[in-house]
């Protein structure tokens, strides 16, 4: 059993094409698609896409945020002009694509099965401007949760997202990433944090979130996707007498804090252990509050 997040083909995948409305679609066991070389996806980012989650909890299937990200898959499309998805028909979806793959749906305590809707511009088209066709995608994979691993953060001065874009879920916006990657594997680190004058910005593509003093303080700003998770962490802290704030961090208060996690779309909250910053690493507390991480799980 592989440990992490990976691509593993699962048996059923479902597929629909808009031509001038969405039809119903059909399931498919083959994982490879046929486009044309003209495709907006491919010619001019026109594509668009969401991380959902599903795991066995109590011998039933638990969805970790379904609605609120598809919701958020309609802004995405809204964003690039493409035709809205019914949240009823995106919903009903993914739980048939569930119903299908069920054997593949891990216990919440050893991972999740991993639901990716991806909208693409495609057709045969030149020059810029939006596609006449679309294909609506969803596919799986799985996520095992790793433990006892030490990870270790780079600061890096470049700022990750594209202005105006970055409260998107757009693959255009993952480009920056996608070289730094490259650079992480050669020196063995875990992620870059991404810093924008002097602010923290995200860790790799996911929030990044400060613990002080039974304070959690996130990221303010309006370019950054804001990660799901972040809402039930509000929702749990007013129950448990914590202070949440949003404003932005510097470097003058990283040695200051308790505690830094992050968390992505899809994958669950990590923390950070170790930062490395001008040549020095700052290590925080590898003890830290999972109980309410839990309870966030279970809402």
């Amino acid at each position: 059993m592989k440990l992490g997040f990976y691509y593993k083909k699962i048996k059923y995948r479902f597929f629909s094409i808009w031509q001038y409305n969405w039809n119903n679609g059909f399931f498919i066991k083959k994982n490879k698609i046929n486009i044309n070389e003209g495709s907006t996806c491919i010619n001019y980012s026109q594509q668009c896409f969401e991380g959902l989650k599903c795991s066995f909890y109590k011998k039933k299937k638990k969805f970790f945020k379904i609605e609120k990200n598809s919701f958020r898959l309609q802004k995405s499309c809204k964003k690039l002009l493409i035709p809205i998805i019914s949240i009823f028909f995106l919903i009903n979806c993914i739980l048939i694509n569930c119903y299908l793959n069920n054997k593949y749906i891990p216990h919440f305590k050893k991972g999740f099965l991993y639901i990716r809707p991806l909208v693409l511009g495609i057709g045969n088209n030149i020059g810029v401007k939006t596609s006449k066709n679309f294909l609506l995608i969803i596919y799986n994979s799985i996520f095992f949760f790793e433990r006892k691993k030490k990870f270790i953060f780079k600061s890096n001065f470049n700022k990750r997202i594209i202005n105006n874009l970055g409260n998107y879920k757009l693959g255009a916006n993952y480009i920056i990433n996608l070289h730094d990657n490259y650079f992480l594997k050669i020196y063995n680190y875990k992620d870059f944090i991404y810093i924008n004058n002097e602010i923290f910005d995200e860790i790799g593509t996911a929030n990044i979130i400060f613990y002080k003093k039974k304070k959690i303080i996130f990221k303010k700003k309006k370019s950054i996707l804001p990660g799901k998770n972040n809402f039930y962490i509000n929702i749990v802290l007013n129950k448990i007498n914590f202070f949440f704030l949003k404003k932005n961090v510097d470097f003058k208060n990283i040695t200051n804090l308790s505690k830094i996690f992050f968390s992505g779309t899809a994958a669950n909250f990590f923390n950070v252990n170790n930062i490395l910053f001008k040549n020095k690493i700052i290590s925080y507390k590898k003890k830290f509050i999972y109980f309410f991480l839990k309870k966030i799980l279970k809402i």
